[in-house]
């Protein structure tokens, strides 16, 4: 473990609102690294030979972090699910150049970890270890309500409004399903829904941790958060302030329902 890289962990740690980590204190068993994760990061559950839940575990990738600062890795992860062959790309700022650290980088996908360890055991999502079986209706899960409902068939899908084209092949890290031509026309409809990111809109687990991340980034912490799609070098769309949008407003209410004192 590169002493450097475990200061900054530390730098990144230490930064975190004080009403973040006293509701981690009782679930976050630690943070681990290793390599070859297979993306930034990953959280699982540890439970007990009864299936009681003992608590969390985020294990970081290193090299994900090696040479990355904030921006240049908040950049690639954004680019991840496209295969950029011709002009387009996206651009992500969640530094401002003083800020633009790899503490910062880290301390942004620790906030996104953050999420999943707080949702472990909580019942305002369905239980991620657990089978359909388990699983019980929309209304019964007061963050999911918000952007997915639960079939008949126990799947979990955008509500009305919530999905467009091409959303079911975003795949970040594992694979690059989308040609980078399609940039512009998700982040376009991406517009019109209350996923804080694109990555939000994957699944109703990650769209938690980036509720939770980004409410914590731009709103406790006051950092920036800024998208920008690039065609020929060329501004074509611009996507911040999500947390000043009317269409965060439920989601809003939420985080500050579950982060008051």
């Amino acid at each position: 473990m590169p002493a450097d890289l475990l200061d900054d962990l530390r730098t990144a740690i230490n930064e975190v609102p004080d009403l973040i980590n006293a509701q981690l204190q009782d679930v976050l068993l630690g943070v681990y690294f290793a390599r070859a994760v297979g993306s930034s990061a990953i959280t699982d559950v540890v439970v007990d030979s009864q299936g009681a839940i003992i608590g969390a575990v985020i294990v970081m990738d290193i090299d994900a972090f090696a040479e990355r600062l904030a921006n240049a890795w908040a950049t690639w992860k954004e680019n991840s699910p496209f295969e950029l062959r011709g002009s387009n790309c996206l651009e992500v700022t969640i530094a401002d150049p003083a800020g633009d650290t790899r503490a910062n980088a880290i301390q942004f996908l620790l906030l996104h970890e953050y999420g999943h360890v707080l949702s472990t055991g909580r019942r305002f999502l369905p239980i991620w270890w657990l089978g359909a079986d388990a699983m019980r209706g929309t209304t019964d899960y007061a963050f999911l309500q918000l952007g997915w409902d639960v079939t008949a068939d126990k799947q979990i899908v955008p509500k009305a409004g919530e999905d467009f084209a091409g959303r079911s092949a975003i795949s970040y890290y594992a694979r690059r399903g989308l040609a980078d031509d399609a940039i512009l026309g998700i982040y376009q409809a991406l517009a019109g829904t209350s996923f804080a990111t694109l990555y939000a809109a994957t699944n109703v687990y990650d769209d938690f941790a980036e509720t939770f991340a980004t409410y914590v980034h731009s709103v406790l912490l006051g950092k920036p958060l800024r998208v920008r799609v690039l065609c020929d070098g060329e501004v074509r769309l611009q996507r911040q302030h999500f947390w000043q949008d009317p269409a965060s407003a439920d989601k809003r209410a939420f985080m500050e329902r579950l982060l008051a004192p």
